[in-house]
């Protein structure tokens, strides 16, 4: 099989993963596309550095964010800037009154817009670990080695980043009014 085709086979299918992440960092379609693209060629010009039967995709999103963190380094920020379109958001109908008993009602009750401003207030480590482990689903080990940090420092960040969440999103309940049990 030429290199080519090996890319194509072992690195093309986690293409979306890489684009997913890439919007999680930075927030905005264009900057994310551009992010995936240099991901890709980066990973392409290295291919033959990767090592066969190890994990592909926490490969590509180590390069992911190594080339975001290249990125901010060149533009000399502190980090991004989630910009919302509120006309690409869908405003959801409340009910005068909504009540939860658990984690899972409490989340389905907010707008998109209420969860990515309170994901926008996490310091970008935590929610590019929260995005890892939570969204992709990767191992806290896994998310270790693409971030660079010990495992213990992805579990406190997970930690921190879902506590961040819980705080925010319950204040803007309190704030809209709706009762019930969300500790």
């Amino acid at each position: 099989m030429s290199p080519a085709n090996a890319f194509e086979n072992v690195a093309m299918p986690y293409l979306d993963a890489v684009y997913r992440t890439a919007y999680a960092l930075c927030g905005q379609r264009h900057m994310a596309e551009d992010l995936t693209h240099a991901t890709f060629l980066k990973a392409l010009e290295h291919f033959g550095s990767f090592r066969v039967n190890t994990n592909c995709k926490a490969w590509l999103l180590r390069i992911l964010r190594n080339t975001w963190v290249d990125h901010l380094r060149r533009a000399k920020t502190a980090g991004p800037q989630v910009q919302l379109d509120e006309t690409l958001i869908a405003e959801t109908p409340r009910q005068d009154q909504t009540s939860w008993s658990n984690a899972k009602d409490l989340l389905e009750n907010f707008s998109d817009a209420e969860i990515i401003d309170a994901l926008a207030r996490l310091a970008e480590e935590q929610r590019l670990t929260l995005y890892l482990v939570d969204v992709e689903g990767l191992s806290h080990e896994e998310v270790a080695e693409i971030t660079g940090v010990a495992v213990g420092t992805v579990k406190s960040r997970s930690s921190r980043a879902r506590a961040t969440l819980k705080t925010c999103l319950a204040a803007h309940a309190k704030e809209m009014g709706w009762t019930g049990d969300h500790r």
